[in-house]
């Protein structure tokens, strides 16, 4: 069978009223006498249904329309690990468990493991998997796991699910989510209700709970949208601005009208310009409002949305610097339908700077010296970025020799060997990385020279012993290339001069 995936695009997950959520568990939710002086555990379990699409209306078992979610959250094992299982029936007549493996080892649906960072940041996904014995949350390529499936029975009657979280993965706020898929049986197109009764155990603290969730199927004839976005690329745009457009797909057999479409930021520094929807295939007409704003709306007018038909719309953005999340909803009677844009632009800016403000070197003999160079990449913005990959270019002298050139603060991947200089004197580097919100990170580099006095012109000695910006040939300069990146990095080229005087002079 077809699951509906987790992430936020998911109908259920977007404000349809249809879910409800049970607060955080009380002492009284405990079962166990033993357990009843436990603390609030802060579990939840919440009932999610989907009402888009006919199977979830009206046929006689359809797939992946309802769902039961539990949230684990970290207070639960601050960090360390704790394993949590849960027991529950199926209600006969109203929904069953999907169980796609013919093993019963898997019940349909996913886990997922998130960072809440508070301060009204969204949270982070870190992983995400299945929900099959030993599916792990995998978080980077060393194969480091937040959490597995550590024991699955999955019949249509019956789940018991054992799952190992580990909260010392991170050190901040953090929780596992469990969503777990069902079949219904003849949901009909009437509103109804269904409920979950599941026996959820911990190790942590020995507690046993015994919540109870709900979740509300509207009946096929009431109001209900499923609003998606998706970015557009526009050739040569400025860099601050972006484009989306808006679909919102009737899932109710009623014609849907006398609606209103908005745009409006939610967080960041963006600002809406422009939004447009074309209802003229709905008896409609082009409906468009224009800023800048922080939000902007229309009306639908005359149009009349038959079941399953789509309303697009276009959203254009400016001044989008660092984190932006724009709202994209629809609003009929007292309903309000939406989905979120995100878009994350950093900017960061390199500052080249030599270790050293002058070199002397010895009149006579030969001999090494080292200069030292700089690149410091500054993130200036909210949203996560990128430093570059950068190429050096190290001036070799009449008269000097560069044996090798070595860095510090650079990514752990770069070895000896990615130092080896070129046949054009060039040094290319790797050294793309993550570089965090409102962050810096600098990398220095060595370069050794032998001298050889003998082959050192007094033209040359003269030439060394002052630095022009306007002129390679003066001093002792560097020359670093910095690639453009995705992650808000410029490209450029950034040239650095040491003096270098002989001793005596």
């Amino acid at each position: 069978m077809h699951f509906p995936s987790r992430p936020s695009a998911r109908p259920w997950r977007r404000l349809l009223g249809v879910a409800i959520a049970l607060p955080l568990l009380t002492v009284g939710s405990v079962a166990a006498p033993e357990s009843a002086a436990a603390p609030d555990s802060g579990i939840t379990v919440e009932g999610r249904y989907h009402p888009a699409g006919t199977g979830c209306h009206g046929s006689d078992n359809a797939d992946g329309c309802l769902s039961w979610g539990v949230r684990v959250p970290s207070t639960v094992a601050p960090n360390a690990s704790t394993t949590v299982t849960i027991e529950a029936d199926s209600v006969p007549g109203q929904w069953t468990w999907s169980c796609p493996s013919p093993d019963g080892d898997r019940v349909a649906g996913t886990s997922a493991f998130y960072i809440d960072k508070g301060k009204d940041e969204p949270a982070s996904k870190l992983a995400d998997s299945g929900l099959g014995f030993f599916d792990h949350l995998y978080y980077n390529h060393h194969g480091d796991s937040a959490g597995s499936v550590t024991a699955a029975s999955c019949t249509p009657e019956h789940l018991s699910l054992t799952y190992e979280v580990d909260f010392a993965t991170s050190n901040q706020s953090s929780y596992l989510d469990l969503d777990l898929g069902t079949t219904m049986v003849a949901p009909g197109a009437d509103a109804r209700s269904y409920t979950f009764n599941p026996k959820i155990t911990t190790s942590a603290a020995g507690l046993v709970l015994t919540p109870t969730a709900t979740a509300h199927k509207p009946a096929a004839s009431a109001a209900h949208a499923t609003v998606s976005t998706k970015e557009v690329a526009v050739d040569g745009a400025a860099k601050d601005t972006s484009r989306f457009t808006m679909t919102a797909r009737n899932d109710s057999t009623t014609p849907l009208s006398d609606f209103t479409v908005s745009a409006g930021r939610t967080r960041g520094q963006a600002q809406v310009t422009a939004l447009t929807c074309d209802l003229t295939a709905f008896g409609g007409k082009v409906a468009s409002a224009t800023g800048p704003a922080e939000s902007l709306k229309v009306s639908s007018g005359a149009a009349k949305v038959p079941q399953g038909k789509e309303v697009t719309c276009q959203v254009d953005l400016t001044g989008v610097v660092g984190r932006n999340r724009v709202k994209a909803a629809l609003t009929t009677g007292d309903q309000t339908f939406s989905s979120d844009y995100a878009k994350d632009r950093p900017v960061s800016e390199v500052k080249v700077q030599s270790t050293d403000s002058g070199v002397e070197a010895a009149s006579t003999g030969t001999y090494e010296v080292k200069v030292g160079h700089t690149i410091t990449f500054t993130n200036t913005t909210d949203a996560n970025g990128q430093t570059s990959n950068i190429v050096l270019h190290p001036r070799v002298p009449a008269g000097f020799t560069l044996k090798y050139v070595w860095g510090s603060g650079v990514p752990w991947w770069i070895s000896t060997d990615d130092y080896e200089i070129q046949p054009d004197g060039s040094i290319p580097l790797s050294t793309s990385d993550t570089l965090y919100a409102n962050s810096s990170t600098t990398m220095t580099f060595t370069s050794t020279y032998q001298i050889n006095t003998e082959a050192v012109t007094e033209e040359t000695w003269k030439a060394l012993g002052t630095c022009d910006p306007k002129d390679p040939s003066k001093g002792l300069t560097m020359q670093i290339d910095v690639a453009g990146s995705e992650g808000g990095t410029e490209a450029g080229t950034h040239t650095i001069c040491i003096p270098v005087t002989r001793t005596g002079n």
